[in-house]
Formats: C-alpha cells, sequence, structure tokens
C-alpha cells in the first residue's frame, strides 16, 4: 500500500484539506462589511477576500451633490446581488449609503449572526421610533435593497437623553432619529446608539479637518520654499530681490 493510500497519513489528509487560496462561492444576498479600494468613474470597487474585488454603481453611493458618499479606505456595508459564474464578476448594492463608522465597527464582537444580518456593526442608519418602553426606545429603519425595513432597540443610556427624562414625551411616536448598529447579537437582534455615532461623526469630521489642514500647510511650505528660491510668481516673475528701495525710503532715510 502506497503512503497516499493511508486515510490516515500526513500526506492523504493534506490532499483531502481545502486549498488555501481557492476562490470562495459567494451567495446572493450575502451582506458584507467591505472596505473601498477604488472609485472609478461609473463604479465603486470594493475589496472581498484580499485576492478578489466586487463592484457597486457609483450612481448607489453618489449623494444630492453629485459627489460619492465614500473614498479610498471607506468600509461600507454592501449585499451580493449578482454573481456572474463566466466572468466571476461579483456585484453588490449598498445596504446603506453612509461609510460605516470604523471606531464603531472595531469595537463590536462579530458573530454569525451577525453576518447573516441585512445589518453590520458600524452602519449608519436613520427611523422612525415605533415603541417606547421604559428601558428604551425601538427604532424601525429602510435598509436598501432589503425589502423588509430593520428594527432595533436604543438603550436609555445610548439615546443622550437627560436622567429621568420621560421617554414617552422626549421621544414620542414617529420621531425620526439616526443612530448607528453597535451590534446584532446570535439571534439577530440590533442594538442601536445615538451617543455613538454622535461621537464617532465628530471625531470623523475632526480628522477630516486635521488632514485638510495638514495637506494646505504642506502646500504653503511647498510655496514658501520655492519662493525662497526664487522660482517664478504667479505674473512669471522672479522672488523679489532685495534693492534700495523707492525714492521716499530713500528721503525718509536721509532724515
Amino acid at each position: 500500500m502506497k503512503p497516499n493510500d493511508d486515510p490516515n497519513s500526513f500526506a492523504a489528509m493534506f490532499e483531502a484539506a481545502p486549498k488555501k487560496g481557492a476562490p470562495r462561492r459567494w451567495r446572493l444576498g450575502d451582506v458584507l462589511d467591505l472596505e473601498v479600494v477604488r472609485v472609478g468613474r461609473s463604479e465603486v470597487f470594493v475589496a472581498l477576500d484580499g485576492k478578489q474585488e466586487g463592484y457597486i454603481e457609483l450612481p448607489e453611493l453618489t449623494g444630492p451633490d453629485g459627489k460619492p458618499t465614500v473614498f479610498v479606505g471607506s468600509r461600507i456595508a454592501a449585499r451580493i446581488i449578482q454573481v456572474d459564474r463566466g466572468t466571476g464578476a461579483i456585484r453588490l448594492s449598498p445596504v446603506s449609503t453612509e461609510p460605516i463608522l470604523p471606531g464603531v465597527a472595531d469595537a463590536a464582537q462579530p458573530n454569525e449572526g451577525a453576518q447573516q444580518s441585512s445589518v453590520v456593526a458600524g452602519m449608519k442608519v436613520k427611523g422612525s421610533v415605533v415603541a417606547v418602553e421604559r428601558y428604551g426606545v425601538f427604532l424601525q429603519f429602510p435598509i436598501a435593497g432589503g425589502g423588509k425595513p430593520g428594527r432595533g432597540l436604543v438603550p436609555v443610556s445610548e439615546l443622550g437623553a437627560p436622567r429621568g427624562a420621560d421617554l414617552r414625551k422626549a421621544f414620542p411616536l414617529g420621531t425620526e432619529l439616526s443612530a448607528t448598529v453597535l451590534a446584532i447579537d446570535e439571534r439577530g437582534r440590533t442594538r442601536l446608539s445615538v451617543v455613538a455615532l454622535a461621537a464617532a461623526e465628530e471625531r470623523r469630521e475632526f480628522e477630516s479637518f486635521t488632514a485638510a489642514n495638514a495637506e494646505s500647510q504642506d502646500a504653503n511650505d511647498t510655496h514658501d520654499a520655492k519662493d525662497a528660491k526664487g522660482a517664478p510668481n504667479a505674473k512669471g516673475k522672479g522672488a523679489p530681490k532685495q534693492g534700495f528701495g523707492t525714492f521716499g525710503d530713500l528721503l525718509k532715510r536721509k532724515k
């Protein structure tokens, strides 16, 4: 008997084991937390498993101002809506046009229930209050391309309401709220937070402002360095050289 014929041999087990790098079988309807790797003229490309990319039609991720709502490095929750068996191309549709908030998503503990849900941790949702309890309010929110709307609980501690506030008066039925998905348990129940959303968006705005200032400062430093070397200015002339000044300046010096 050859060594590989023994089902308990290492060689036999190696041959039977799934090979690394084998293409994953993507399923229609799967909702994934993905990173944007390219923003093209008509599609936004996302990394699926490090070896394969999927795409989302750009109009689905375009804001009212006509600009993309995501950029390279953004994370987005999207559902697989088409798998081309011939080319292997994967087309997705965003569950939310808002990028996933990194600080919230990173803190969440993923589980199997969450992977099969129509929402993912860190996703921003906007909906209306459909029920109010002493321990929090229930929010119902639409899911792009999901058909049935989502529903989640915003606990009292995550509402940002004053201590002892009457929730029924503060959040009457129909009140519109924006929140972020904190977690999804194994039973598919969604926990939301208004407080975490506000904090994450504040942080994102601050980081964006800091990055913009840094770029502006770098541009100014580069401009100053060019001027110091006598680089051409806007009129095509070199940097002004030190001279004797105007006739009026000479008169002042004599005085």
